[in-house]
């Protein structure tokens, strides 16, 4: 798999993660147009193509453990079966009087999503990489407020957000964990894909029979 031009030797700035739909992202994409209606600056903005759940935010490490990485989350996505998210609503971090992240929560499956992030978390810890310290809490980035921002702007961003209709309720499914690079560049993280691991088939749904008599 392509490191993106990485030489052995260059760190690349890695996280895990799993993506969304099309459909989602154009809802999305609707919210931070409502948001950017009433405050036309003042924020970065994630790209739409660029939206993500984080599992595991690893940070730099040297692109030769790429290829390592890449085969312990291949096995975590075995392990596991695929599931059904959906978008519920606005929020912020840490809170609405000061927020520096403004994000998009997730619902659906929560206890398969957190079973397939504790299961990326431990399996790359055992690579030797040091444990999250902060509980999973899954959501998509919208944006963050630069800081440059002043105390009021930062309380009109959150009241703004607070006052938003929350975006269309898309249901997507989730099929794959990624392993993503990272770059910062001054208009925003651009994102490549390294590669992805392939989650098993979700079990069927099946249907009780009618009671006895019925039908």
């Amino acid at each position: 798999m392509s490191l993106s031009n990485a030489t052995p030797a260059e760190n690349v700035r890695v996280f895990v993660s799993v993506g969304l739909s099309a459909e989602a992202r154009e809802s999305l994409t609707d919210a931070v147009e409502r948001i950017r209606a009433d405050i036309p600056g003042g924020i970065q903005w994630a790209k739409p193509d660029g939206m993500h759940i984080t599992l595991k935010f690893l940070g730099n490490i040297p692109s030769a453990k790429v290829s390592p990485l890449l085969e312990c989350v291949g096995e975590v996505a075995c392990a596991n079966r695929g599931f059904g998210l959906k978008l519920i609503g606005l929020g912020m971090f840490p809170n609405r009087r000061k927020p520096r992240v403004l994000w998009a929560g997730v619902g659906g499956d929560l206890d398969a999503l957190s079973s397939l992030q504790q299961a990326a978390e431990d399996a790359i810890n055992g690579l030797g990489y040091p444990p999250e310290q902060r509980p999973f809490r899954p959501h998509i980035t919208l944006g963050r407020p630069r800081r440059s921002v002043s105390d009021a702007q930062l309380a009109r961003i959150g009241a703004v957000v607070s006052g938003l209709a929350p975006p269309q309720p898309v249901d997507w499914q989730v099929d794959s964990v990624d392993v993503m690079r990272s770059e910062l560049h001054p208009s925003g993280a651009r994102y490549t894909l390294l590669g992805s691991g392939h989650l098993q088939s979700p079990l069927p749904v099946t249907k009780s029979p009618p009671p006895a008599g019925e039908g």
